[in-house]
């Protein structure tokens, strides 16, 4: 598997608000192909950068695995993240729990439908309460 890497500078990329200032969450889907370059996993150095660190960074995924390597490469030693596996019977109340807390930004591999309704929730909830939300749709699903 080809790993892609990246760097960002904090002050190209403002992700986070002026101290004292309500953050606004944001909500990013992204549909990957089947063999895409891209994997989930690379997605959590971005995340990194939309608050130093203040909150967990949260990766739902259905079936991989968290490699402590790809944390060590992606600059991510330190931070403090947490892989849940999900199904998709309860995913969509695991991120609604998620974003509801406030404590974590979140990658989410989605698995099955996502209609216009739960994507428009699933993006209220997250700019409410501050979080940035990377949902993964793999393509035909």
């Amino acid at each position: 598997m080809r790993q892609l890497t990246f760097e960002m500078s904090a002050d190209v990329i403002p992700f986070s608000s002026a101290p004292g200032a309500v953050a606004k969450g944001s909500y990013t889907e992204v549909i990957v192909s089947e063999g895409s370059a891209l994997q989930p996993f690379q997605l959590l150095p971005v995340l990194a950068h939309c608050n130093a660190h203040q909150r967990w960074l949260l990766w739902l995924s259905p079936d991989q695995a968290m490699n402590k390597q790809w944390l060590i490469s992606a600059g991510l030693k330190d931070c403090p993240v947490i892989h849940m596996a999900t199904r998709y019977a309860t995913q969509r109340e695991l991120v609604i729990k998620a974003l509801s807390s406030a404590k974590s930004h979140i990658i989410l591999e989605w698995e099955g439908e996502l209609e216009v309704e739960e994507r428009k929730a699933l993006r209220q909830l997250a700019e409410q309460h501050g979080t940035h939300l990377f949902l993964i749709r793999r393509e035909g699903l």
